[in-house]
């Protein structure tokens, strides 16, 4: 069995990441998920929150926001709705969005129209999150 997997990570603009991976762990829309070399073929749609990345030359972390994530084959290709690495971060920026999202969540609006905001609030949350340093 190989020790690593190939994974890829693409947004509708940019190809991201194509690494060798020892672990990966996204947030799927019903919970993390994490996957290793050997793992299953599955297709899964993904969540709001922290893509982590262990390659062979080091750990590295995303803030994701929607998509889906595919296993074929010994690769992991994500694509991403978006993607930010966790170092371009902004903690003010991410700050303003959450405030955004919730002075929205405020109004009335179409179930479609809450299910964005609620999307919005999680990303904000997940940026929020990550743009804080560890204490």
């Amino acid at each position: 069995m190989a020790s690593s997997l190939r994974c890829n990570l693409v947004t509708p603009s940019a190809a991201l990441l194509e690494v060798d991976a020892t672990y990966v762990s996204f947030p799927a829309w019903d919970g993390s998920k994490g996957v290793q070399a050997g793992a299953a073929a599955f297709l899964a749609k993904l969540g709001e929150g922290i893509l982590r990345v262990d390659a062979v030359g080091g750990s590295k972390q995303f803030v994701v926001d929607g998509g889906f994530a595919q296993m074929q084959g010994g690769t992991l290709t994500i694509l991403a709705d978006s993607a930010t690495p966790i170092e371009q971060l902004d903690a003010v920026k991410a700050n303003q969005e959450l405030e955004a999202a919730n002075a929205d969540a405020t109004k009335r609006g179409t179930v479609s129209e809450r299910t964005t905001i609620e999307r919005r609030q999680r990303a904000a949350r997940a940026k929020l999150a990550a743009a804080r340093p560890v204490r």
